[in-house]
């Protein structure tokens, strides 16, 4: 502009031969206008950069509070993962001693069916020998008179009414036993 300016007055102070240097003012008035208003258009454009980085910078923080995150759900995910692997172990040991637990209760239950099938036994073979004793007893005699009978003749007979009421209940034990379905089978429990 100053330039402009200087040129302009020589031109004036020239006259007619200074028209050159008025063209040349006015070219380097317009030269200097143009440069005013792209420096202007420079300046906007670096606000607005500055602008978008301030932004760029914000985002980037974000991103990088967004990534801390993901990294304190990642960590709270894994321990999650680990709590439910241990809880798994666990219960894999609760199962393994639940089994064992019913196998020893198979094992119980085989033992109480010997232990029933040898009462049972027992039991049969006591009857028989009390219905062996009755008959040999009924073989005596004693004649009109009834004597009283003694302690050892009380417990004779006692005995032989028990062993009869086993013997019955040995035989309906059995009758109940053949009779039941191959579902009450408990081996395969």
């Amino acid at each position: 502009n100053l330039l402009a300016l200087n040129a302009g007055v020589e031109a004036a102070r020239a006259g007619d031969a200074g028209k050159g240097f008025a063209v040349v003012a006015s070219e380097v008035r317009a030269l200097a206008q143009r440069s005013a208003d792209a420096a202007k258009d420079v300046k906007s454009k670096i606000n607005a950069s500055t602008v978008q980085v301030d932004a760029g910078v914000e985002l980037v923080a974000q991103a990088g509070e967004a990534l801390t995150r993901i990294t304190g759900r990642i960590g709270e995910i894994s321990t999650l993962v680990s709590d439910i692997a241990s809880a798994a172990e666990q219960q894999a040991t609760g199962l393994q001693q639940v089994n064992t637990a019913v196998s020893e209760m198979d094992g119980v239950t085989q033992q109480n069916a010997a232990m029933v099938e040898q009462a049972t036994a027992a039991a049969r073979s006591l009857s028989e020998e009390t219905e062996n004793m009755a008959r040999q007893v009924s073989r005596f005699k004693l004649g009109n008179a009834v004597a009283p009978a003694s302690p050892v003749h009380q417990l004779q007979a006692r005995a032989a009414q028990v062993g009869a009421r086993l013997a019955a209940g040995a035989r309906a034990r059995r009758t109940s036993v053949a009779a039941a379905s191959p579902q009450d089978d408990w081996s395969s429990f």
